[in-house]
């Protein structure tokens, strides 16, 4: 993925962090990621410009301590709300199960975080489809042109014009099919 695709990524999560500490009423949200080897990284907090202490966490050892299993790799969001109360919930598209017993128990705040992991869970999959789609349909731009070119140089259009013509736009249209497919 183009460099640029990685920053407009980390700015989309920026909004959707934004917006989850704004509904937390300030709190600071931060979003991790738990290496290969059990370690956790910030990958980033809103707002930016939040102590480092608010996120220094040990995300394998307090999901263990909950009786929960973390994949390596895996990503989650989170915030503290006090001293010693965390709330955080992985980075997935599958919505959490509906509480045992039908009756919601889960605080505002961890429904903020649970919707927030969701919502980036499902959205990095669009946005990641329509990067690459972008990829495919600015390739299919650049071969049409070529094409436009070629006609409007050509002072006649011999058969072996006519057949490479026709293999650039043939592979312009398989490039515009990948495209919706994605």
């Amino acid at each position: 993925m183009r460099e640029s695709s990685l920053l407009s990524l980390m700015e989309r999560r920026r909004v959707l962090l934004d917006q989850a500490s704004a509904a937390l009423r300030g709190h600071i949200v931060g979003l991790w990621r738990l290496t290969d080897r059990g370690h956790t990284v910030v990958e980033i907090v809103s707002p930016p410009g939040a102590p480092a202490q608010m996120f220094e966490l040990d995300l394998g050892g307090l999901l263990h301590q909950w009786g929960r299993l973390a994949r390596p790799e895996s990503r989650w969001v989170g915030c503290r709300t006090g001293a010693a109360l965390w709330h955080i919930a992985p980075v997935r598209v599958d919505a959490p199960d509906p509480p045992p017993s039908g009756v919601e128990r889960r605080s505002p705040e961890r429904l903020v975080i649970e919707l927030a992991g969701l919502s980036l869970g499902a959205l990095e999959r669009i946005w990641q489809a329509a990067d690459q789609a972008t990829v495919y349909l600015c390739a299919a731009l650049r071969v049409l042109e070529t094409c436009l070119r070629r006609v409007r140089l050509a002072e006649g259009l011999s058969v072996g014009a006519r057949a490479h013509l026709l293999a650039d736009l043939a592979g312009v249209a398989d490039a515009i099919d990948v495209a919706l497919r994605t």
